[in-house]
């Protein structure tokens, strides 16, 4: 098929028209504007925005922020007050906290958008196929679902993070094993969300418009109808961020995180414990570090719940 250049540097192969990169530019930045425009409507949403960014450029640019290795002990600095060198002092090994607390920022920040990524992609092909087809085998697939509801989370993590102790698994699969247990445990209530949310969708007019015109039912359901439940899905998952930071934090801090020297704000803010009266700030620093990631993804999620729901006119 002949390719025909037109005025402007557009191409059209036939009557299909290909769009520049010009043109591909214009589009994303107009989304991106629209999109800090309704951000900033809401003002919940915009300050945790605001905080998530300040966060994000914190811990992209640790290794220019600090000098000093999070894991090596210095024995002739411990328990420093703060000071020019070190901004947040020094823990009872001589370790920089400021250091410690971005690197381990970076760390718990990656497991927490890796659990529930793996979550999502986990629970919403299972519930979109599950409330579109429905029948039998929606019956059976809910069930596994409540099952899994019923069965407390804690108990889940301790069990799976206990076993990945018996073996022996430290660094990388210590924290691809707590990626696992986290994901897997905010699998059934993805799964029952995207079902719900199918469940409205299919009984639309355009849904009844592709199966009159033969599109196939896989495609319907995660090409069309998926397409419209993302929005609940996207707000639940933003909030279940700091849900996730509090629980790799109280596992850590309970000693079943990941083992040291590795920094941790959970560990930190435990190893701590013992200079609570004589030395407070070192666990001040990582307990508000937790308290404010937490709340600036509360506060986003929140945020994007009312743009998101036009019944919700009060922002």
């Amino acid at each position: 098929m002949s390719e025909i250049h037109l005025q402007g540097g557009q191409r059209k192969v036939g009557e299909i028209h290909i769009p520049t990169w010009q043109e591909r530019y214009e589009r994303v930045k107009d989304a991106l504007i629209d999109a800090v425009q309704e951000l900033y409507k809401s003002k919940t949403a915009f300050i945790g925005g605001m905080m998530l960014v300040v966060l994000a450029i914190l811990l992209l640019l640790t290794p220019v922020l600090t000098d000093y290795d999070p894991t090596k002990p210095d024995y002739s600095a411990f328990l420093e007050p703060p000071s020019v060198e070190h901004i947040m002092g020094t823990d009872r090994y001589g370790r920089d906290i400021f250091s410690r607390v971005l690197w381990g920022g970076r760390r718990l920040v990656v497991i927490a958008i890796a659990a529930v990524v793996f979550g999502l992609s986990l629970g919403i092909p299972y519930g979109v196929l599950s409330g579109y087809y429905g029948g039998f085998a929606d019956s059976v697939s809910m069930r596994v679902v409540d099952g899994l509801l019923a069965f407390p989370g804690i108990l889940l993590y301790l069990l799976i993070v206990t076993l990945a102790r018996e073996w022996h698994l430290e660094g990388f699969w210590n924290d691809l094993i707590l990626v696992f247990a986290l994901g897997f445990a905010f699998f059934p209530e993805v799964a029952r969300l995207a079902r719900g949310s199918v469940l409205i969708e299919k009984q639309k007019e355009y849904v009844e418009a592709s199966l009159t015109i033969g599109e196939a039912s896989l495609y319907i359901a995660l090409r069309q109808i998926l397409p419209n439940c993302m929005s609940p899905l996207i707000v639940n998952a933003t909030v279940r961020l700091g849900f996730v930071i509090l629980i790799i934090a109280a596992l850590s801090f309970l000693g079943l995180g990941t083992p040291p020297p590795t920094p941790d704000w959970g560990a930190d803010l435990s190893a701590a414990r013992d200079h609570m009266e004589s030395n407070p700030l070192i666990a001040i620093f990582p307990g508000l570090a937790i308290c404010y990631t937490v709340l600036a993804f509360n506060l986003f999620g929140d945020g994007l719940r009312d743009i998101m729901d036009p019944r919700l006119s009060d922002r």
